[in-house]
């Protein structure tokens, strides 16, 4: 369960009012008199006027703080968030980039994309169409516009990632033109899942709703991102360049 409007839950805190009243109760003025045995009702009545005594049970309290509880509740906007059906055309593309690799999440970010792509597949309604698409260097169709769910599971069994960056770019261009064939039915949905690594000139115009899966919890990410080697007068030499990915300055360790 989520809230929606998370700061109304800072309003329970008008449950301390209401329980301090109760606490509080009124204070009388002491006089010295010769007897108490005349005074049992007034002392009876000053015991329960005590301040900060305990809490007795008392109906009134729970429904003054059962009401102030819906309020809160109805404030903070509780919802319970249910994966929508796919439905119409739905083009899923799923980064397979060597940074889908790591292992932040069990088993690895790449397995836990496939596992996002066949709960999209188990979503399908009858009528819906699913076009999956393997963004890595070269980006390649997996399952073309189909409704098979059994073709689409085997697709997904067939993925895996690869060892250099994705072709974004080349991915996108067969995204748009699965979507585009979908022209006459609903418009088409696309799915991208992937760690982050998208272009940072941002997503193309694509046709249909967009929308993005995260994968993965680190934003680290440093990769090399060429190698070369060859022969000289001392030997081979080893050329490499590591190229940061991440936000923030990282240091590490070639072996």
């Amino acid at each position: 369960m989520e809230f929606l409007t998370p700061l109304g839950l800072l309003f329970a805190a008008l449950a301390i009012p209401i329980l301090i009243l109760y606490m509080l109760k009124l204070r009388r003025r002491e006089m010295p008199v010769s007897s108490t045995l005349l005074w049992q009702m007034v002392l009876r009545d000053r015991q329960a006027n005590a301040p900060w005594q305990r809490i007795k049970r008392n109906l009134l309290l729970f429904l003054q703080l059962l009401i102030l509880a819906a309020l809160v509740l109805a404030l903070a906007r509780p919802a319970i968030p249910i994966p929508a059906p796919a439905s119409g055309s739905v083009v899923v593309l799923i980064d397979a980039s060597a940074s889908m690799q790591a292992s932040d999440v069990s088993p690895t970010r790449f397995q836990a994309a496939i596992e996002s792509a066949r709960d999209l597949v188990d979503s399908l309604t009858s009528d819906a169409r699913m076009t999956l698409i393997l963004a890595g260097k070269q980006p390649r169709v997996l399952a073309s516009a189909t409704s098979d769910r059994v073709e689409l599971q085997r697709a997904l069994d067939s993925a895996a990632p690869t060892q250099g960056s994705a072709n974004w770019e080349t991915a996108f261009a067969l995204a748009s033109g699965a979507a585009s064939a979908a022209s006459g039915q609903e418009p088409a949905s696309i799915v991208i899942i992937s760690d982050g690594g998208l272009p940072q000139e941002g997503l193309p115009p694509l046709p249909g709703e967009v929308r993005y899966v995260p994968v993965g919890e680190a934003s680290t990410n440093v990769a090399i991102s060429a190698l070369s080697l060859r022969p000289s007068s001392d030997g081979a030499e080893l050329f490499a360049r590591v190229t940061n990915y991440s936000p923030a300055a990282q240091q590490a360790v070639i072996y």
